[in-house]
C-alpha cells in the first residue's frame, strides 16, 4: 500500500501547503512489465483477506452466479470470456460501493463426466461401467472428481475472478442435491411432472435420451459419408431409397420412398391423401410386407403431400415422431425394430445386426426380390447428438416429463410485460421461440452419474403407482393412500434414471442461497432474485429458459430480471473454435506462453490419449503453423492482457474473435503503463521544495487539455460499462492512456520538470498524478493485477488540486465518477489542440516518410491563414518543437533550402526542410515508394468493398485503412 513517508524533512515544513506536500511510494519491482512478477501471490492474498466475500451491511446489493463449468473440464476461451465479463461488472460494482456476491460453482455434468470416466476405465483397465456396477462406477466418478475437479476452479483463480469462494457450490453437494429433490417432488405433487411412454431422442453412443435442444439438425445436400461411433467404416447418408410394396391379392404395386430403409421393418401402414385419385381405389386394401408374414393397411390421411414423390408414405410409428402421431389417429400398432444399442430386433433374419449394417443387407434383399425401384441423391436433415456426434434414433420409452405449456406462458409474459429484459434486445425474439414451444420437457436420462430421480414404483401384485418422495418409507406411506393397503404390504423399486443436468442447474440461482431450507431466509431475501445473469447466447434455451421456468414455478419469482448474453469465441478469422477445426487456443497458454515445440508436443499428447483424432491433430498443427510461426509459438501475455483483449470486441455480437497478436500488443500496452509510472516517479524526484500554493490557475495549456480528455474518457467508460459496451470502454481507455497521455502529454511535461518554474512543474505533477490514477482506476476492472500493483505506486500530493480518492470500498479502488470530472471538459480547447497536434503529426509523417532522423533537427515553414492555430503553436513553441523534433518553425516564409510539402487542410500548408547531398534522388525514391504503397492500398480496399457486399466485415479495420489512404495521399 501507499507509504505515507514524506520526501524529506523540508517537505514536512509547516510553511508548505498541502498541495505541495508529497506522499512518496515504493518503486516498481522491475525495469519492464513482467506479468508473472506482477501476478505472483496477489490472488492468494486477496482470497486470504476475504475481500471478495459479501458483507453483512446495508450497502446496495449486487448478486450474480457463475454459470457452472463442468467439474472435470478445463478453462477454455469461452469460459475466459464469460468470467471476465462478469468479473469486470463485479469489480466495478464493488468499487462503486455495492455489496457484491458472485457465487462460484461447478456442474457435475452428467453426460460429459460419465463419458470421461468410462473412457478412462476402458483405456486403463479395459472394463466398462456394466462390469463393475452402478455403485462402484459412481465411486470411480467421485475419485475422478476429487483428482481433477479443482482444475477449473484453480484456473478461474488464475484469471483473477473475484468470486466469493466461501459460497462455492458443486451440483452434487448435499445442499444442492436436496434442492433438486425438493424441486422434483414439488412439481410432481402439482401434477406438472408425469411419466409416460413416448418417442424420445435416443443416442446410441450415450445409451440415453437427450433433449430436443441437444440435437443438432444437420442439413445434407446429397450423398455424404460419415464416420459414426461404433462403426469401422463410413455410413452413407443423403440418399432417397424408393421400393415397391405389392398390394395383397393383386399384381398392383405401390411405391414408397425413405432415407432410412432399415425402418421399413417396422412399417405398420402406407398412407396416402384422401383426395389423391391415384389411390382412391385402394381404400380398405392391404399391402404385403416382404419380410413379415403379414400385411399392412393402406390408410388415408390429410397430412400426406400428394405432390411429393409418389404421394405414398410408409408409416413407422415406433421410430418417427410424425408417424407416431398418425398411428394414434388410426389406431395402428407400434413395432419397435431398433434397440437401445442400435441393433435390430423384431426383424426376422436381420435381428441383432447393427442398424446401418442391416441397411446394406436389406437393400440387397430388396434388390434380389425385385422390390428396390430406385436409389438417388437427396437433400435431407440428419438429427445429430451434440454430445457424441452420433445419429439420433427415435425410440418408444417410458420417461419423465415436465409439463411446460403453462410455465412457458408465464415466461413469455415476463418479457412482454418488461419484467425480464435481454441485452442485446434482439434476443427477445429467440425467447419467443423457446417459450412458444408447447412440447413437454423430457427430464429423465439413462445415466448412472447424476441426481437419481426421487420416484418409486410402488406395487401390490399387478397394481402399481409412481410416487415422488425423499425415501422408500415415505413413498410407501404415500402409495398406501392410492393402493388402499398397509405400507408394509407394498413393494418399492426406485427409478434408476437420473435427472437431466439442465434440470439440476435450473434451480441453481435459488439453491445457491439456501433454498429450500428454513434457515436460508436471510441470504435468500438479500441476494435473490439475482441482479444480473451473464451467459452465452448459445445456451439461452438450454439454461436461461429452464432457470426462468423453474424459478417462476418454485419461488413465484423470476430468478433475475436482466440477462446479458455474449457471443461465441472464434479465432482471428472468425471461425468458431473447436477441436474439429484445430483452432482451439488454451487461455492458460496465452497467459504463460508456450513455444511452438511445446504446442506440438501438447497436441501430440492429446492425440495419444484420445482427446484428438488424427484429423483434428493435423488441423491443429496446420493452425499453429499459420498463426504462431512468426512468434515461435504463443507469446507470454499475462492475465491482464488476455482479459483486456477479450473485452476489446463487442461481446454482444454473435461471434467474438480472438487474435493472439492483438493480445501480445496489449501486453506491450501494459508495459507502456509500467513505464509511465516510472516516468512520474522520476519526475517527482525533480520537484524542488516550494512554499507556493499550487492552484488550478497554474495549470498549463496541455495540463488543461489532458484533463479535458480525461473527463471525456471517464464519461465514455462509465456510460459504456453501464450499457455493457465493454469494447467502447477499452477503446476509450487505450486511446487515452496510450495515445494521449503517454505518447503526447508525458512528452509535453519534460520541459516543465526540467525548468526552474516550480508553478509549472508542480502543476504537471498534480495533473500527471491525478490523470494516471483516474485512468488506471477506470482500467482496474479489466486489468486487475497490473492496476493493483501500480496505482499505489503513483506519487501523489496530500491534497491534489484536481481530484482525491478515498478508496474505502472493500479494498477496491474508488471508481471515478463522470460528475467529478465534468468541470474539466473544454471542447473548444480540445479543438485547438487537435489542430496543433494534427500539424505535429503531419510534420512527423513527412520526417518519417522522407527518412529524416530525429537526430537531424530540420526547420519547418508553416503557411497558414488559421490565426488560432498559429497562436497556439507560438504560445507553446518549445513544446511543439520538442514534439516534432525540429529546430525551428517559421511562419509565412518561403524557405531558401530544398523542402517537401503537404497540406494539412485548405488553410494550412507544411513545408519540411530536406538535408543531404542528393536531395532530388531522396525525394524521387520516397515519392515512388509512396505511389506503390497508395496503389496497393487502393487495390486492397477495392477487394474489401466487393467482399463487404456479400459478408459482414470489421468496419473499424476498413475505416482505418481508408484513413491511412488519405494520410498517404496527402503526402504526394
Amino acid at each position: 500500500m501507499v507509504s505515507k513517508i514524506c520526501v524529506s524533512n523540508m517537505y514536512q515544513s509547516r510553511f508548505m501547503s498541502r498541495s505541495t506536500r508529497i506522499v512518496i511510494t515504493d518503486s516498481l519491482p522491475a525495469l519492464a512489465y513482467k506479468p508473472k512478477i506482477v501476478e505472483r501471490n496477489k490472488y492468494d492474498n486477496w482470497e486470504n483477506k476475504k475481500i471478495f466475500e459479501a458483507k453483512d451491511n446495508d450497502d446496495p446489493v449486487f448478486s450474480m452466479v457463475l454459470p457452472p463449468p463442468n467439474v472435470t473440464g478445463k478453462l477454455h476461451l469461452g469460459h475466459a470470456l464469460s468470467c471476465t465479463i462478469q468479473d469486470v461488472i463485479a469489480i466495478r460494482k464493488r468499487s462503486l460501493g455495492h455489496n457484491v456476491t458472485w457465487v462460484p460453482g461447478t456442474d457435475h455434468a452428467g453426460i460429459a463426466t460419465q463419458r470421461v470416466v468410462e473412457k478412462y476405465l476402458k483405456c486403463k483397465h479395459n472394463i466398462d461401467r456394466h462390469d463393475i456396477g452402478r455403485d462402484k462406477f459412481n465411486i470411480e466418478v467421485w475419485k475422478w472428481k476429487e483428482k481433477y475437479g479443482n482444475t477449473i476452479t484453480e484456473q478461474l483463480r488464475l484469471m483473477g475472478c473475484s468470486l466469493d469462494w466461501s459460497n462455492e457450490i458443486f451440483t452434487m453437494d448435499e445442499n444442492h442435491s436436496h434442492a433438486v429433490t425438493t424441486a422434483f417432488i414439488n412439481l410432481f405433487q402439482k401434477g406438472m411432472i408425469y411419466r409416460k411412454k413416448a418417442l424420445v431422442n435416443w443416442c446410441n453412443a450415450l445409451k440415453s435420451t437427450v433433449s430436443d435442444i441437444e440435437v443438432d439438425n444437420i442439413s445434407i445436400d446429397g450423398l455424404t459419408e460419415m464416420m459414426l461411433p461404433g462403426y469401422k467404416k463410413a455410413v452413407k447418408f443423403g440418399q432417397m431409397y424408393t421400393f415397391r410394396y405389392q398390394i395383397f391379392d393383386s399384381n398392383e404395386i405401390i411405391l414408397v420412398s425413405t432415407t432410412m430403409p432399415e425402418t421399413m421393418l417396422g412399417d405398420t401402414a402406407i398412407a396416402v391423401h384422401p383426395e389423391d385419385e391415384r389411390y382412391t381405389h385402394l381404400r380398405g386394401r392391404r399391402a404385403i410386407h416382404p419380410f413379415r408374414d403379414s400385411c399392412i393397411p393402406i390408410i388415408f390421411d390429410e397430412f400426406v403431400d400428394m405432390t411429393f414423390g409418389t404421394g405414398a408414405v410408409k408409416i413407422t410409428p415406433a421410430h418417427s415422431k410424425v408417424d407416431y402421431e398418425i398411428a394414434k389417429r388410426h389406431n395402428l400398432k407400434c413395432i419397435e425394430v431398433i434397440t437401445e444399442n442400435g441393433t435390430m430386433k423384431n426383424a426376422g433374419k436381420f435381428d441383432a445386426l447393427m442398424k446401418y449394417d442391416c441397411r446394406e443387407l436389406l437393400l440387397k434383399e430388396l434388390e434380389d426380390l425385385g422390390l428396390l425401384y430406385e436409389v438417388k441423391s437427396h437433400q435431407m436433415t440428419l438429427p445429430i447428438c451434440s454430445r457424441t456426434g452420433d445419429v439420433i434414433e427415435y425410440l418408444l420409452k417410458e420417461q419423465w416429463f415436465l409439463a411446460c405449456k403453462n410455465i412457458n406462458i408465464k415466461a413469455a409474459k415476463a418479457v412482454s410485460d418488461g419484467q425480464l429484459n435481454f441485452d442485446p434486445e434482439n434476443c427477445a425474439k429467440l425467447w419467443e421461440h423457446w417459450t412458444g414451444d408447447c412440447r413437454d420437457w423430457c427430464i429423465s436420462r439413462q445415466l448412472w452419474w447424476g441426481h437419481q430421480i426421487p420416484a418409486y414404483k410402488c406395487s401390490v401384485d399387478k397394481d402399481f403407482v409412481w410416487i415422488a418422495a425423499t425415501n422408500e418409507t415415505t413413498a410407501k406411506v404415500e402409495a398406501s393412500k392410492f393402493l388402499r393397503t398397509l405400507p408394509d404390504m407394498i413393494t418399492v423399486v426406485r427409478d434408476t434414471d437420473v435427472l437431466d443436468t439442465w434440470f439440476s442447474s435450473g434451480v441453481y440461482p435459488f439453491s445457491a442461497f439456501g433454498w429450500p431450507e428454513h434457515n436460508y431466509k436471510q441470504k435468500y431475501k438479500r441476494f435473490y432474485p439475482l441482479s444480473l445473469m451473464v451467459t452465452g447466447h448459445d445456451i439461452l434455451g438450454f439454461w436461461v429458459h429452464r432457470m426462468v421456468m423453474l424459478g417462476l414455478e418454485l419461488t413465484d419469482k423470476l430468478p433475475f430480471h436482466k440477462v446479458l448474453l455474449h457471443g461465441i469465441i472464434c479465432d482471428n478469422k472468425g471461425a468458431k473454435m473447436s477441436k474439429s477445426r484445430g483452432n482451439v487456443i488454451d487461455p492458460v497458454d496465452v497467459i504463460n506462453g508456450l513455444s511452438m515445440e511445446d504446442l506440438k508436443e501438447k497436441a501430440a499428447e492429446a492425440h495419444k490419449e484420445g482427446g484428438l483424432t488424427k484429423e483434428e491433430y493435423n488441423r491443429a498443427l496446420a493452425f499453429y503453423k499459420s498463426n504462431f510461426t512468426q512468434t515461435n509459438g504463443i507469446p507470454e501475455c499475462g492475465v491482464d492482457a488476455l482479459r483486456f483483449t477479450l473485452l476489446s470486441h463487442d461481446i454482444k455480437s454473435r461471434f467474438v474473435s480472438f487474435d493472439i497478436h492483438q493480445c501480445n500488443a496489449n501486453k506491450l500496452f501494459c508495459n507502456k503503463i509500467w513505464q509511465s509510472i516510472k516516468y512520474i516517479q522520476l519526475s517527482f524526484d525533480k520537484l524542488k521544495p516550494t512554499d507556493n500554493e499550487v492552484t488550478k490557475s497554474n495549470l498549463t495549456y496541455f495540463d488543461k487539455w489532458i484533463l479535458s480528455r480525461l473527463s471525456d474518457m471517464v464519461h465514455i467508460v462509465n456510460k459504456s460499462m453501464d450499457a455493457h459496451e465493454f469494447h467502447t470502454a477499452t477503446k476509450a481507455l487505450k486511446k487515452f492512456i496510450y495515445g494521449e497521455f503517454c505518447d503526447i502529454y508525458l512528452e509535453t511535461t519534460k520541459l516543465g520538470f526540467d525548468s526552474n518554474d516550480s508553478n509549472v512543474s508542480y502543476a504537471h505533477g498534480h495533473t500527471l498524478s491525478a490523470a494516471l490514477s483516474t485512468a488506471l482506476r477506470c482500467l482496474s476492472p479489466f486489468m486487475i493485477y497490473l492496476t493493483s500493483e501500480v496505482i499505489p505506486k503513483i506519487p501523489r500530493f496530500e491534497s491534489n488540486i484536481i481530484v482525491n480518492f478515498n478508496d474505502t470500498h472493500n479494498d477496491f479502488f474508488d471508481f471515478p465518477s463522470s460528475k467529478d470530472f465534468e468541470c474539466w471538459r473544454d471542447v473548444e480547447l480540445e479543438k485547438d489542440v487537435d489542430k496543433l497536434l494534427s500539424t505535429v503529426f503531419l510534420i512527423r509523417e513527412l520526417k518519417g516518410f522522407y527518412g529524416v532522423s530525429n537526430k537531424i533537427r530540420p526547420s519547418v515553414v508553416l503557411k497558414s491563414s488559421d490565426s488560432k492555430l498559429c497562436k497556439s503553436i507560438q504560445n507553446n513553441f518549445s513544446v511543439v518543437l520538442a514534439l516534432c523534433r525540429c529546430s525551428n518553425i517559421v511562419f509565412e516564409e518561403q524557405p531558401n533550402v530544398r523542402y517537401v510539402n503537404s497540406f494539412l487542410n485548405k488553410s494550412t500548408e507544411v513545408l519540411l526542410e530536406i538535408k543531404g547531398d542528393d536531395v532530388d534522388n531522396t525525394i524521387s525514391k520516397a515519392k515512388s515508394k509512396l505511389q506503390k504503397k497508395i496503389k496497393k492500398l487502393e487495390e486492397n480496399l477495392e477487394v474489401i468493398d466487393k467482399r463487404s457486399k456479400h459478408q459482414d466485415l470489421d468496419m473499424e479495420k476498413i475505416i482505418a485503412k481508408r484513413e491511412e489512404l488519405k494520410r498517404l495521399q496527402r503526402l504526394m
